[in-house]
């Protein structure tokens, strides 16, 4: 990880995270939907309370993003505040060097220094080796997720 620098973004990262959007989900077989851009990351970037949220991993050498997480602070109704792991990336070449371990540590750093009091991800099934990783750094699982996809046909009264 010589040549690997993490920092928090910033609008000035904003053409360079959305060439690695764009790379980084076509290489998962997605469509890159820049709209979806705007909302997710854009719009972050410029928010007062979401801001410092985005940390990406940077190759110096390159200049350019191999790997992004994003945190948000969400107060629960209870007023507890929960820091959320939104999106974690890195680019393939960039994993089992401690790039993803290093990314996560700065967004949990970030999140305590806030005073968040405990912090929340979801795992999609197929990723296993992230479960792996959030085990190591002394997630628990608490409670599963379940979807419902309402844009198809589904059973109703």
């Amino acid at each position: 990880m010589n040549n690997i620098k993490v920092e928090i973004a910033s609008p000035e990262h904003i053409n360079a995270l959305e060439d690695f959007t764009r790379e980084i989900t076509e290489s998962m077989g997605q469509k890159f939907d820049p709209k979806r851009f705007d909302w997710g990351i854009r719009r972050r970037l410029y928010d007062p309370l979401q801001c410092n949220g985005i940390f990406i991993a940077i190759e110096e050498d390159k200049n350019k993003p191999v790997g992004m997480i994003i945190v948000e602070l969400r107060i629960d109704p209870f007023g507890l505040s929960e820091g959320y792991i939104k999106q974690f990336f890195l680019m393939e070449d960039y994993r089992s060097k401690g790039v993803r371990e290093v990314l996560l540590q700065k967004a949990l750093n970030h999140l305590k220094k806030i005073k968040v009091e405990k912090v929340k991800v979801n795992i999609q099934e197929e990723a296993l080796k992230a479960s792996n990783l959030y085990g190591e750094m002394g997630f628990k699982k608490i409670y599963e997720v379940l979807e419902l996809d309402l844009t198809k046909d589904f059973a109703n009264d």
